[in-house]
């Protein structure tokens, strides 16, 4: 049994030891539908209306813009003292996100942070849920504009890797693969 409220608790600490404050939220959601690593994702399945009505208010992610939002699985205290590795993916993933927000946020990008296997998206009036492949890795990043481009990025990334993605999302509305 997850303890959620702990488990959120782990996770903004370890946001506000990186430095990350304003700007960056967190809920109980995260991640990506059948779209490869590192590929852009085609127009959103149609999928039938009440699966999005079923979603909290405060799992929805507006895309205003640029958005960047890193995801990672929710597990217990419990579960991370038992996983060193999990542990250190966390704390890396809170570090390098910490360390590239300034210079993202002066950049114009909005910058969420979700735990989760499911993230909702919100354009204007167009929604959008990406699921994370279950062969996948536990954290990565999604970059959606409100032009409907996604990309998802499995694994961890340095925060130099997520400046130079940013600029070529926005340039491009891919990255390529690396």
């Amino acid at each position: 049994m997850t303890d959620l409220p702990t488990v959120t608790g782990y996770i903004a600490a370890a946001l506000l030891t990186a430095g990350c404050g304003p700007g960056v939220r967190e809920s109980g959601v995260a991640d990506s539908t059948a779209v490869p690593s590192s590929v852009a994702a085609p127009a959103p399945v149609v999928e039938d209306d009440s699966i999005f009505t079923a979603a909290p208010d405060s799992a929805w992610v507006p895309v205003v813009g640029l958005t960047l939002v890193a995801f990672y699985p929710v597990v217990s205290n419990d579960s991370l003292e038992k996983d060193a590795d999990l542990a250190t993916v966390l704390d890396d993933l809170s570090y390098h996100i910490g360390s590239a927000m300034d210079s993202l946020v002066a950049q114009g990008v909005t910058v969420h942070y979700r735990g989760g296997d499911t993230l909702w998206l919100r354009t204007g009036a167009g929604r959008a849920r990406v699921v994370r492949m279950r062969d996948s890795s536990d954290v990565g990043y999604v970059f959606a504009d409100t032009l409907g481009r996604r990309v998802v990025l499995y694994g961890l990334r340095s925060n130099l890797d997520l400046l130079e993605y940013t600029r070529e999302f926005r340039a491009t509305g891919a990255i390529r693969p690396r």
